[in-house]
């Protein structure tokens, strides 16, 4: 992983808005471009926090790391995760899931979950030490949309 390196993305900047948009339109590619009120409120939102892969100043991959409280304890999400199609395989999208991992475990972090639909970034993400929560007990994912 030479020359990439991961930042948290602090303030509104163009050229990002510009560059994330794009690469999460790799995950979501049937829901609305990203718009940069949401961009913005993401920045602010002080239970998410945007990151960003660079190689020199390109950005080449991003990831959301996000929490929010409830009464059984803190429940923590890695979220939109996804690297530039031209640069898999580099352990770009590890380092952003290491980072992510250190960042919830320095704030106190009992556990991270994360969902996804791909079959290969299921198997990525197990051998990054992902367990498989229906693993011993029964477990649905459920979603009511309007």
């Amino acid at each position: 992983m030479d020359g990439i390196r991961v930042e948290k993305i602090l303030q509104f900047e163009e050229h990002a808005y510009e560059r994330m948009r794009d690469l999460l339109s790799n995950l979501y590619s049937e829901r609305p471009i990203l718009s940069q009120e949401q961009y913005n409120a993401v920045i602010e939102d002080e239970h998410s926090q945007i990151f960003v892969a660079k190689k020199d100043e390109e950005i080449v991959g991003m990831s959301t790391l996000t929490w929010y409280r409830k009464l059984a304890g803190d429940k923590w999400f890695i979220e939109d995760v996804v690297v530039d199609e031209r640069m898999r395989g580099q352990g770009i999208g590890q380092l952003l899931n290491e980072t992510m991992l250190k960042e919830a475990r320095d704030a106190g972090a009992d556990f991270v979950d994360l969902d996804t639909r791909s079959p290969e970034a299921y198997k990525f993400y197990l051998k990054l030490g992902f367990k498989d929560k229906t693993e011993g007990r029964p477990f649905w994912g459920l979603r009511h949309t309007f």
